[in-house]
């Protein structure tokens, strides 16, 4: 007789989130989550964990018993189109008076817009006779034919398991056993170049480092902190931002920033000054008036960029709705396009939301 335990999916928000929306795990890392989900992902990449017990009868009394793990993980970011493989390991974590041993297969099927590239091992079994015995070099593979500008969602790999028992005289059949995967999204979206898949169930984000966009990043930052106007969000976890594809970046900057009153530059006080302005022009909650904004001035000091040496040149933060700030033109491009290349590399669509990460 064989029982598979197979896995369940995850039963709230926090077990498919797989421990944070901006969790950068590898697939590897994924896997070895000591929590016992036994689906664990991110934005970009999930495991699917798994065991499968067999027992081996002689008339009603057990002669033999074979415990089996399953592994099935992916990094879809590695595929820049709709299409991804997963990496299938099979190891034998028990066996016992199993002479001749267990044969394994995985094959699997998905839901949705998607269609799937044969069974691992091109359908071979993999042979296992003693525990510490083990194959990691399966390969399932999918893609999605999802059109030009459309998003094709909950593509949901499901996975069999094709297990049976070696040895003359065992009168027992293969046992099939199957395992839901992850819920996945698919686009051809404009905008992002290409076209790729996602891991439903995790807010995108987009990390801007201290210590790479200096004053940048300190503006961003004291706004979360700082802003509370309810008329507005500022890419917290709680208040994300969305992603404004419309094209109008350039004149929702010239409205921030150029609209009277106009942000004055000063080059005594930033080199090759600009205006940054916060929430991005290329958020749905950028392009306010800059009657609306506070204006401030960020500032190193010991060679620290730190929220509390932030300046206020004009405005009131009580109300304001919106940040400019004086910020190096060099500065302010490179995190501008940090914030461009997240787009493209989480896959942040028309209108989805984001969280802003302000790391050190």
């Amino acid at each position: 007789m064989a029982r598979q335990a197979a896995p369940a999916a995850p039963t709230t928000r926090a077990a498919a989130l797989g421990g944070g929306q901006h969790d950068g795990r590898t697939p590897e890392q994924l896997c070895a989550d000591e929590r016992p989900d036994a689906i664990v992902s991110n934005r970009l990449a999930y495991c699917v964990r798994g065991v499968a017990e067999y027992t081996r009868l002689e008339g009603n009394e057990v002669k033999g018993h074979a415990v089996v793990g399953v592994i099935i993980s992916s990094g879809i970011k590695e595929t820049p189109k709709a299409a991804w493989q997963e990496t299938v390991q099979v190891d034998a974590l028990h066996i016992e008076n199993m002479p001749d041993g267990v044969a394994i297969g995985v094959s699997s099927t998905c839901s949705g817009i998607c269609t799937t590239e044969g069974p691992a091992w091109g359908g071979s079994a993999v042979i296992l006779r003693e525990a510490g015995m083990g194959r990691h070099d399966g390969v399932l593979g999918y893609s999605s034919p999802v059109g030009k500008g459309g998003v094709a969602p909950h593509i949901q790999p499901s996975y069999h398991i094709d297990g049976k028992i070696l040895g003359a005289g065992v009168p027992l059949p293969p046992k099939h056993d199957d395992w839901p995967g992850p819920s996945l999204r698919c686009d051809a979206q404009d905008g992002l170049r290409w076209p790729g898949c996602i891991v439903e169930g995790h807010m995108a984000d987009v990390t801007i480092r201290k210590s790479l966009y200096g004053a940048a990043a300190v503006t961003y930052e004291w706004a979360q902190k700082n802003l509370t106007n309810p008329t507005n969000d500022y890419g917290t976890e709680e208040r994300p931002l969305h992603r404004d594809a419309t094209g109008d970046t350039e004149k929702k900057r010239t409205v921030t920033c150029d609209n009277a009153p106009r942000f004055v530059k000063d080059n005594f006080l930033v080199p090759e000054d600009s205006c940054d302005e916060y929430p991005f022009a290329s958020s749905e909650e950028g392009g306010k008036p800059g009657s609306m904004c506070v204006d401030i001035l960020p500032q190193q000091v010991g060679g620290v960029w730190d929220v509390a040496n932030v300046k206020v040149m004009r405005g009131n933060k009580a109300t304001a709705i919106c940040v400019r700030s004086h910020v190096t033109e060099t500065q302010n491009e490179k995190a501008g396009s940090e914030v461009g290349a997240a787009t493209t590399s989480a896959r942040i669509l028309n209108r989805e939301p984001y969280q802003v990460i302000i790391a050190p």
